[in-house]
């Protein structure tokens, strides 16, 4: 069986799914490591919001998010795995530096590139915080594009904000903090990471 979507595992949590439902999802959960996972992370998501006392998120943001997960236990049941590291292909702030320009730019390119994924980004600065948005470009030759979680994380591995890609491999971060922060892309068979991305707001 396939593994369920992100929506589906959301309404399991909400009690959203008929009984059958439910019982499809409590025996794909038992034997998928994968799911099981995502469950576990879920369940992560909705406690944080329940505690929450920020502004709530549009639902559709809600929906997508599977926020904060402490610890690492749940890597534990996952296939063997490797990180990769991508490397910094282009950058228009060194660009514009190399160039002389004066003035500060509020937008910033970059491209990424491992040997399985490019990943192109663009970070978007205000007054407070800023918006990445980005894509990840697939290098091989299948062109099926598949959704991909996406993880925003301090540099001591904690999980801030996390999505998934959409069917373009688009995905969006916004009000982000000024500090340095790790990208992670969880791929099935590897992890894909950007270290060291600085947000430098006004």
């Amino acid at each position: 069986m396939a593994h369920f979507k992100y929506e589906t595992l959301l309404n399991y949590l909400e009690n959203q799914l008929s009984a059958e439902e439910r019982g499809q999802v409590d025996a794909h959960t038992a034997a998928c490591p994968r799911c099981s996972q995502r469950l576990t992370l879920l369940q992560g998501v909705l406690q944080s919001v329940a505690g929450d006392r920020t502004v709530a998120p549009p639902e559709g943001v809600l929906k997508r998010a599977i926020d904060i997960a402490h610890g690492r236990r749940e890597f534990a049941l996952r296939k063997p795995w490797m990180r990769v590291v991508a490397a910094l292909s282009f950058d228009s702030r060194l660009q514009l530096s190399s160039a002389g320009t004066r003035g500060v730019a509020h937008g910033r390119q970059m491209l990424f590139t491992t040997e399985q994924v490019d990943i192109d980004l663009q970070i978007k600065r205000g007054h407070t915080d800023s918006d990445l948005l980005g894509q990840m470009l697939g290098t091989q030759s299948s062109g099926e594009v598949l959704p991909v979680f996406v993880s925003l994380q301090s540099s001591a591995g904690t999980w801030l904000r996390a999505t998934e890609t959409d069917s373009l491999g688009q995905f969006t971060f916004r009000q982000i903090p000024s500090g340095s922060y790790d990208l992670v892309f969880d791929l099935e068979n590897q992890e894909v990471a950007i270290t060291g991305l600085e947000f430098e707001n006004d």
